[in-house]
């Protein structure tokens, strides 16, 4: 089951990552998160994060990431 929509506009990078990685931490494996955010460096590191981590990141709209928790 995918989780319910996180909002990480105008947060500084580090707190929208510590939200998001708690949030992915708690979904099952297979499901996602969209992710709504307003600045290029906060997406930039949410990307990278999500890769190191072996999740599945796509962009899914303006401003909107979706990051699938891996198997």
């Amino acid at each position: 089951m995918d989780a319910a929509p996180l909002d990480v506009r105008d947060m500084m990078c580090a707190q929208a990552l510590a939200l998001v990685a708690q949030a992915v931490e708690r979904l099952a494996a297979g499901a996602a998160v969209a992710v709504y955010y307003n600045a290029e460096d906060v997406k930039r590191d949410l990307e990278v994060w999500a890769k190191e981590q072996g999740h599945g990141v796509r962009e899914e709209g303006t401003n909107l990431l979706r990051i699938q928790r891996s198997a």
